[in-house]
């Protein structure tokens, strides 16, 4: 069984737990209000497809505890990492800090674990004007590259987030993709099944937390939108059924509850709306459905194949990948 760990990381109050109680336990966004702070590291044990364990950190964002990290549990927290999630909070007063304990995790990680992969999530994008996105975001991320370049890391990859739309989920989508051995043998069989099913385009979720594993589209146009318009995750269309029915509903920026109010499960339940197109089609075939218990809570970790038309329009928040 393989197991991977991955460090999850950032200032106090960046957003690392409200993140990951939403993926990886069905909470509601707004629910992750009651959250507490996390208190020097929490470990979490998460089995995807039958044989793959993710031993994710869940570390403390205090500055003590970042001591505690850099001195005297420097091996323990930084070696055999296979992955670094590092959550930058976009509405940080500090930022200088937060870069200097950015810098010093690099070091860190490139002592103990050089092969380690970088994913940098800057979050908290909601409360950004929609306006003024792109250009916060860019210039966030010529900071990040300059730190992982002064700290010797040239690759990295780097998203815009908000736990009230589905861009938590295309960059968590990423990261376990990221995870995942013989990934390329699973794309090419799911791009079997779509050629076989004669879809447009197909998509292959984890469905307890609806991460997208991988998907597969036909070439040419595709008969139910324009070219331009880009696969939309399942979580957008019910957030947006959720916020309707929402009597309390607000816009997310500032902190309502606007978006991301149905949890994942909810949405495994009903497959995606096909946008113009009146019909769908679902399809789960024996080789694109993998069981395997979820660790601790019981829940059915389990892949599953949505062949169809095609969804709507995709996300607004930007997404960088950078390569030395």
């Amino acid at each position: 069984m393989a197991k991977k760990k991955v460090l999850l990381m950032g200032k106090a109050h960046s957003g690392k737990t409200s993140m990951r109680s939403i993926i990886f336990a069905n909470y509601l966004a707004r629910d992750t209000m009651r959250l507490s702070p996390t208190l020097d590291v929490e470990h979490h044990h998460v089995r995807f497809l039958g044989d793959l364990v993710l031993n994710l950190w869940d570390c403390g964002g205090q500055d003590t505890f970042y001591e505690s990290y850099f001195e005297r549990d420097r091996e323990t927290i930084f070696r055999s990492v296979e992955m670094l999630i590092y959550v930058f909070d976009i509405e940080s007063d500090t930022p200088e800090k937060d870069f200097d304990h950015f810098a010093g995790v690099l070091e860190a990680i490139e002592e103990n674990s050089p092969d380690a992969r970088i994913f940098v999530l800057v979050h908290k994008m909601d409360l950004v004007a929609e306006e003024e996105r792109d250009v916060i975001f860019e210039d966030r991320r010529r900071l990040v590259e300059e730190c992982c370049g002064g700290c010797g890391v040239h690759n990295f990859q780097c998203f815009g987030t908000s736990i009230w739309d589905e861009t938590l989920y295309k960059a968590w989508s990423e990261i376990v993709t990221n995870l995942i051995p013989n990934i390329g043998v699973l794309e090419s069989h799911l791009g079997d099944f779509c050629r076989i099913c004669d879809a447009d385009e197909v998509v292959l979720f984890e469905r307890a937390t609806f991460l997208v594993i991988s998907h597969a589209q036909t070439s040419g146009a595709d008969r139910h939108r324009p070219l331009e318009a880009g696969f939309a995750h399942p979580a957008a269309a019910a957030a947006a059924e959720a916020a309707a029915a929402d009597d309390g509903g607000m816009a997310a920026t500032g902190g309502g509850e606007g978006a991301m109010s149905s949890p994942p499960s909810s949405v495994a339940r009903s497959p995606p709306g096909i946008d113009g197109a009146g019909e769908q089609a679902a399809a789960s075939p024996p080789d694109s459905t993998m069981d395997s218990a979820a660790l601790g809570g019981g829940t059915d970790h389990t892949a599953e194949a949505w062949a169809g038309g095609g969804g709507g329009g995709g996300s607004t928040l930007p997404t960088t990948s950078h390569t030395g």
